[in-house]
């Protein structure tokens, strides 16, 4: 074999290799809630009110009220200077996640492929 063709078959099963690692890393739930959560945000920092509502519930309630995904768009602000974010499993509900930024909890929950979020709170997560 010809060094050329070793090269081609090399780069070609290094496609494969770092292909089925970002498909194995992307399918976990605490990555994949952290994407959710990042493209929410960042949909509303370009003023892509339609991308952010593929990430939202139907209905999603914040500081106590239920409101459809566009009223929450409009009523939601975002944080004057993001920070660290942490996902976790969520404690009050088996297969929910919430994602943990400052003081606000984020918890989403799973409709397809997409994690979707629908319920917004200071406190811990009391979802149902």
């Amino acid at each position: 074999m010809r060094s050329g063709q070793k090269w081609v078959i090399g780069l070609l099963a290094l496609g494969a290799c770092a292909g089925l690692f970002a498909v194995t890393y992307w399918k976990r739930p605490e990555n994949s809630v952290r994407w959710s959560f990042t493209q929410i945000h960042t949909s509303l920092v370009r003023g892509k009110r339609e991308a952010a509502i593929r990430f939202l519930a139907p209905r999603v309630t914040w500081e106590g009220r239920e409101r459809s995904a566009a009223d929450f768009l409009t009523a939601y602000t975002l944080p004057a200077k993001a920070s660290d974010i942490e996902a976790a499993a969520c404690p009050s509900t088996p297969g929910h996640w919430t994602v943990t930024m400052k003081d606000l909890r984020y918890c989403f929950v799973q409709q397809g492929n997409v994690w979707q979020l629908h319920w917004v709170e200071a406190a811990t997560c009391s979802c149902k």
